[in-house]
């Protein structure tokens, strides 16, 4: 018995060696805590940029609002449409003062376009680059200012208010090439430019049966207008009372001075002729009156010829050729 427990003892030691190593192994082994080392964090240094364009694809654009005054140099075209493949509808030959409209606006490959009142026809004018600017921000520099100008545009005809000498270059001192007449019609061909105070109109004029093109100044600074634009210097025609007629009543022509008289298509003196109408011709009246030309016209049919109408001016004071028909007129 004794024999049995001294063989079996280091068998159970050799088990519970076993059991004991096991156990370690199966029990986790705590790992260390990291420890973190704040490190401070480096400077940086960020570059001073400008503000984003306000038109994208293009330069920063110049100070300009809508109401600003800016100059713009000689040499530069004004065109329909903010784009340099669009119409140019100006040309500046020198610098000229301008007020901005509207603006900025990006083309989208170079430029910022402003669109502008100034001399001649408005339209966009281009700013340029920073590397060459076509405009400036305030008034043309050297102290010339011009008033307004009388209004006209490049093709209009136009009508001298005084002797106005033709010069050959928008100057005083340019060369004098004639001097036109008061109330000579002339054509202008281009402007105003501004020079020497004053606002000069290239135009064509005859004098003498001779054709001039040059400069002549369409006023005084101080207001005195030297030009005027022919349609405005035609008076509209003013008619007097017409006759007492009506729709429906009978007349006739009725002439003292020989010569008969015009039936028209339109109440017009450059309109068709459709009869010569002669002395003691009944009609009636089918319409009117109409003023043209100065005179009262009438829309008539003639009595005698019910398919012939027109219309026919009454006359004026002191020369009337038409008379109503009184019941006591007409043939019993």
């Amino acid at each position: 018995m004794f024999k049995r427990v001294l063989i079996l003892l280091p068998v159970l030691l050799l088990v519970l060696g076993l059991l004991t190593n096991l156990a370690a192994a199966q029990t986790a082994v705590p790992t260390a805590t990291p420890i973190f080392t704040a490190v401070a964090s480096p400077t940086v240094y960020y570059l001073t940029t400008p503000l984003p364009s306000a038109t994208p694809g293009c330069p920063a654009p110049l100070g300009l609002v809508a109401g600003a005054t800016a100059y713009v140099r000689g040499g530069v075209y004004v065109r329909s449409q903010p784009s340099t493949s669009s119409p140019w509808v100006n040309y500046y030959t020198e610098a000229v003062t301008i007020t901005i409209v509207d603006g900025p606006v990006c083309d989208g490959s170079r430029y910022n376009w402003w669109q502008v009142r100034g001399p001649g026809n408005d339209g966009w004018v281009a700013e340029g680059t920073p590397a060459e600017y076509f405009m400036s921000v305030g008034a043309l520099p050297g102290g010339t200012t011009c008033g307004p100008s009388v209004g006209l545009t490049a093709g209009e005809q136009s009508l001298t208010l005084r002797d106005l000498r033709v010069h050959d270059s928008p100057s005083e001192s340019g060369l004098v090439l004639t001097v036109a007449p008061i109330n000579t019609q002339i054509t202008v061909l281009e402007g105003p430019r501004c020079a020497e105070d004053y606002n000069w109109w290239r135009i064509r004029v005859t004098v003498v049966n001779v054709v001039y093109t040059g400069w002549v100044a369409d006023g005084q600074p101080d207001g005195e207008d030297y030009l005027i634009s022919l349609a405005a210097a035609v008076p509209t025609p003013v008619c007097y009372s017409p006759l007492n007629l009506a729709i429906g009543s009978q007349a006739y022509v009725d002439y003292d001075d020989k010569k008969p008289k015009n039936l028209r298509a339109a109440p017009d003196l450059e309109s068709e002729l459709i009869a010569s109408l002669l002395d003691g011709i009944g009609f009636e009246v089918i319409g009117g009156p109409a003023c043209a030309d100065a005179l009262n016209w009438w829309q008539i049919r003639i009595l005698s010829r019910p398919d012939v109408t027109g219309w026919l001016a009454e006359g004026g004071p002191g020369n009337y050729w038409i008379s109503p028909i009184k019941i006591d007129d007409r043939p019993l």
